[in-house]
């Protein structure tokens, strides 16, 4: 039985990297985020949890502590957060809580473990450039059919999409050009993933994959030919930012680079506020309105600094910016050192792609969840999984990893299962059923709409100053005067220039 499962759990990382580009569920009120964040926890949860029951020796070699570094670091970011709750639950349709940092580290030492022939990390590439060519295809069907502004391939973000094709372009391109049986398909992949690329219209995206393709063959290139290769493609990229800033390009999607520039500049002082830890998972929201010097409201959402290293560090702090780096640092040696190795080259060069895409976003669950599943399937092509030799263990240690991949799964349970269910009951009205299955989410005590329930969401740290105007004017119906006050004024913390908490604020007299 152990060798059955030991057999098919190696297959558990290609179903995760398949399933995340295509997976919706229309009964739930959040359709497209949620169920890639609970696959993205689950998937960690049950790959961690095999490991345990079918392998004999669990290494990551170099990338052991670093993996340690970077959990202790998600575990202190949460310790010193402004809120234990959203730091736990997740913000409503973002979800970057600490089971889901803690997840994607999972994801990573699960597929290491796990996927330990070529087959099945052949399978992984396969099933997810599938799955992007399905959500690409999605996307030229909106495209075409005027469905959406920016098609998005029912990934809910324009800019999710542009990420997984990002990662999935070289390694389509690496099929394609070595031949074989299915090399035909392979071509055809990357005409179907430019086309869902172009119709997002995203530029980070599109940077992404030229930064992937351009990796790709400098990994290509040998002995005094990498040099000349490597600084070619650095002025590649950097002609095409020029490009894009003197072109029309630069105010596509109404979101031109000054805005960038300026969000940036105040996500750097909202880091050096609290530099160390950060403010803690998924709190951006309800402090960064403190550090915004203008309204971006109609343009870009503030809950996020929008680049991926300045949301690391105000969430989990230099701590665990630094520790990610270090991930990344060997993940790109281990890489480099096997560039001959084929795989370890188009892995490299997808992770590159996303690298470069998140310059200019922020970790979301959906491509992000992809990001460290294939960096893990990288460490594994380089050949740690291979130098294992079995260790005897004795009965007790085996009872010790059965309880703990039981454990396991009541995390999935609890953080997987339960808030798609709870998130299904809300989208039929039932917010009251919603809160009792999860019961940290804010959004659904907002729903039940009672004073009682307003205050529990906004001591649950719900992000949307909306609430607080609203429970702000049940307060001042009630008489408190004072209450309500505050309320406005807590609005006016997360955004400064919320015009409706302002005017209730000054009819007050505060």
């Amino acid at each position: 039985m152990q060798r059955l499962l030991s057999r098919l759990s190696g297959f558990l990382p290609a179903v995760v990297a398949g399933a995340l580009p295509i997976v919706f569920i229309p009964t739930a009120s959040d359709t497209y985020i949620l169920p890639r964040a609970s696959l993205v926890i689950a998937g960690a949860c049950l790959g961690v949890g095999l490991a345990l029951l079918t392998q004999d020796d669990l290494r990551l070699g170099a990338l052991r502590w670093p993996l340690l570094a970077a959990a202790a670091a998600a575990a202190m970011a949460f310790a010193f957060s402004v809120s234990w709750s959203l730091s736990l639950a997740g913000s409503y349709t973002r979800y970057e809580s600490l089971p889901m940092r803690l997840s994607y580290l999972g994801l990573l030492a699960s597929a290491v473990w796990l996927l330990r022939e070529q087959r099945h990390r052949d399978w992984v590439v396969a099933g997810f450039v599938f799955g992007t060519c399905v959500a690409s295809l999605e996307g030229v069907q909106q495209w075409a059919g005027h469905v959406a502004f920016r098609p998005d391939g029912n990934l809910g973000n324009a800019n999710l999409l542009a990420a997984l094709v990002a990662m999935a372009v070289p390694l389509a391109i690496d099929r394609t050009l070595r031949g074989g049986v299915f090399v035909l398909a392979w071509a055809a992949a990357v005409v179907v993933l430019l086309a869902g690329l172009a119709v997002t219209t995203s530029r980070s995206g599109a940077f992404g994959v030229l930064a992937g393709c351009l990796a790709l063959a400098v990994f290509a290139s040998r002995g005094r030919r990498v040099l000349p290769v490597a600084v070619a493609s650095i002025g590649v990229v950097a002609a095409g930012l020029f490009v894009m800033l003197a072109s029309p390009l630069r105010a596509l999607n109404n979101d031109p680079p000054e805005l960038r520039l300026h969000l940036w500049g105040d996500g750097l002082r909202m880091i050096a506020a609290r530099p160390l830890t950060g403010w803690g998972e998924d709190a951006t929201g309800l402090s960064f309105g403190h550090f915004l010097s203008q309204d971006y409201a109609s343009l870009v959402t503030f809950d996020r600094i929008h680049s991926g290293p300045l949301d690391v560090a105000a969430t989990q702090g230099i701590l665990g910016l630094a520790a990610l780096g270090l991930i990344l640092v060997v993940l790109s040696r281990g890489a480099w050192s096997r560039r001959l190795n084929r795989d370890a080259a188009a892995l490299g060069a997808a992770l590159v792609g996303y690298t470069v895409w998140v310059l200019f976003n922020f970790d979301w669950a959906p491509a992000t969840g992809v990001f460290w599943l294939l960096a893990g399937t990288l460490w594994s092509a380089t050949g740690v999984g291979e130098t294992l030799s079995p260790r005897g263990e004795g009965p007790h240690l085996r009872g010790v990893r059965g309880i703990s991949a039981t454990i396991l799964v009541l995390v999935a349970v609890a953080f997987a299962v339960l808030p798609v269910l709870a998130d299904t009951w809300y989208l039929k009205g039932r917010a009251d059923l919603a809160v009792r299955v999860d019961p940290l989410q804010a959004q659904y005590h907002w729903a039940i709409g009672t004073v009682e329930e307003l205050r529990k969401a906004a001591d649950l740290g719900e992000t949307e100053p909306d609430l607080y105007v609203q429970l702000g004017d049940r307060e001042a119906q009630l008489g408190n005067r004072a209450a309500a006050r505050r309320d406005y004024q807590r609005a006016l913390e997360i955004d400064p220039y919320f015009t409706p908490a302002a005017e209730r604020l000054a009819a007050l007299g505060g």
